[in-house]
C-alpha cells in the first residue's frame, strides 16, 4: 500500500481530492431543486397573444365611451384556495363532464367564425326571433368584445393549463387571457338582449348563455370566476347601452320585427 502522507505523493493525492470534490459538487447542483416559481407572477404570455384580438383594442366600442370603467374585480391570485379549488374542480370535469354530445357543442361553440351567428343558429331561439335580432346583437357584440378584451390585457390571467399542465383540453387555448370569459359575457349580453324582445322566454335564454360558459369550463380553457367576471360585464354593458337612443331605436325595430312573425 502507498502511504499517500508521503512527500513524493503528496501533490497528486491533493489533485485527486479536488477533483473527485468538484464532481460531487457538480452532482448536487445538477441534482438540486429548482427554485420555485412564484405562481402568482404568472401572467398570460404576451408572445401568445392573438394580433387580431388586440386589433379590438384598437378599434374600438362602436356607441360606448371607450373609458367607461365597470365594477370588474381582480381574478382570484393564481396561488390562492380559491384557485386552486377551481383548478380541482375542472381536473374533476375532464374525468367526469365531457360526453359526446357536450364535446361536440364546446367544439361548435369554438369553431372560427361570427360568435353571434354560431349563438343564434342553436335549436333554444326561434327563427323569427334569430332574424330580427341578429343586427341588434352584432352592434352589442362590438360594444361587447372592446370591454372584454380591455379588460383580459389589464388582469393578463393565465389559462387553467398555464397552472396545471396536466390538465387535458377539449379545444385549443384561445389567444387571448382568461378573465373575464368571453364566451360568458358574449352569450349572457345576447340572451338579456333577447329576452328585451321576447320577456316570455327569458329564462330559456338566460339558462343558454350559462351553459355555454359552464361548457368552457368543462373544456378546460376557463375558471369558473371566469365566467362570473364575464356574466357581471354583460349586465353591466346592457345597463350602459340601454341609455343610448340609437341602441333603444334598433331594439324597437328588433320587437316590432319579431311581433310582427308571430
Amino acid at each position: 500500500m502507498l502511504d499517500t502522507a508521503s512527500g513524493s505523493n503528496r501533490p497528486a493525492t491533493q489533485l485527486l481530492t479536488l477533483t473527485l470534490t468538484l464532481i460531487v459538487a457538480a452532482a448536487a447542483i445538477c441534482h438540486a431543486e429548482p427554485a420555485k416559481t412564484n405562481l402568482d407572477s404568472v401572467r398570460y404570455p404576451q408572445k401568445l397573444w392573438d394580433s387580431q384580438v388586440l386589433r379590438i383594442l384598437i378599434e374600438g366600442p362602436g356607441y360606448l365611451d371607450p373609458s367607461l370603467e365597470f365594477n370588474i374585480p381582480a381574478p382570484p391570485k393564481n396561488n390562492s384556495v380559491t384557485t386552486k379549488a377551481e383548478l380541482a374542480l375542472l381536473q374533476d370535469y375532464a374525468g367526469t363532464a365531457r360526453n359526446a354530445s357536450t364535446v361536440a357543442l364546446i367544439r361548435k361553440e369554438a369553431a372560427i367564425g361570427d360568435f353571434v351567428d354560431n349563438y343564434l343558429i342553436s335549436p333554444e331561439i326561434d327563427r323569427a326571433l334569430a332574424k330580427a335580432a341578429s343586427h341588434l346583437l352584432h352592434l352589442a357584440d362590438k360594444e361587447c368584445r372592446y370591454f372584454i378584451v380591455s379588460y383580459k390585457k389589464r388582469f393578463a390571467r393565465p389559462r387553467p393549463s398555464h397552472l396545471m399542465p396536466t390538465l387535458q383540453l377539449v379545444v385549443p387555448n384561445p389567444g387571448h387571457a382568461a378573465y373575464p370569459s368571453g364566451h360568458a359575457a358574449q352569450s349572457m349580453l345576447y340572451s338579456k338582449i333577447l329576452a328585451l324582445i321576447d320577456p316570455a322566454h327569458e329564462t330559456d335564454y338566460l339558462n343558454y348563455a350559462k351553459a355555454i360558459a359552464h361548457r368552457r369550463e368543462i373544456a378546460g380553457v376557463h375558471y369558473p370566476s371566469d365566467s362570473r367576471a364575464g356574466q357581471k360585464l354583460a349586465a353591466a354593458i346592457l345597463v350602459e347601452l340601454k341609455k343610448i337612443p340609437a341602441f333603444q331605436q334598433e331594439l324597437s325595430t328588433a320587437r316590432h320585427e319579431f311581433s310582427g312573425s308571430r
